[in-house]
């Protein structure tokens, strides 16, 4: 069976507009998400990226890394979910349960395969 990642991408100033007992419920909404899908085989694993920090590494950069996340842009990624489905239509009704379909965007990609 495929592997799909799910990339979360977000807008900042949504979650900071949230109390945080608001952010606690978001939290719990994500943990059950996860734990239920891990229990039915589909989430393999997954991770919250920290906001506000990152570098990028561009080619023809001087091997110089360029802060990032840019606050140009409008979505951050915000994390990830490595799931399993049999084809992208699964990929898409899995992520469609996901609780950040309410936040921001989801971009789903099948993952390829490597030989040992």
């Amino acid at each position: 069976m495929p592997n799909y990642a799910l990339f979360l991408r977000d807008d900042p100033k949504v979650f900071a507009a949230l109390s945080p007992s608001e952010i606690e419920g978001v939290i719990m909404r994500y943990y059950e998400w996860r734990t239920s899908r891990a229990a039915a085989g589909q989430v393999i694993g997954g991770h919250k990226l920290v906001d506000g920090t990152g570098k990028v590494l561009k080619q023809g950069a001087a091997g110089n890394p360029i802060d990032g996340p840019f606050t140009e842009a409008k979505e951050v990624m915000a994390g990830l979910f490595i799931i399993a489905a049999k084809d992208y239509d699964e990929a898409m009704a899995i992520a469609a349960t996901c609780p950040h379909a309410d936040f921001g965007t989801i971009e789903i990609r099948e993952i390829q395969p490597m030989r040992a």
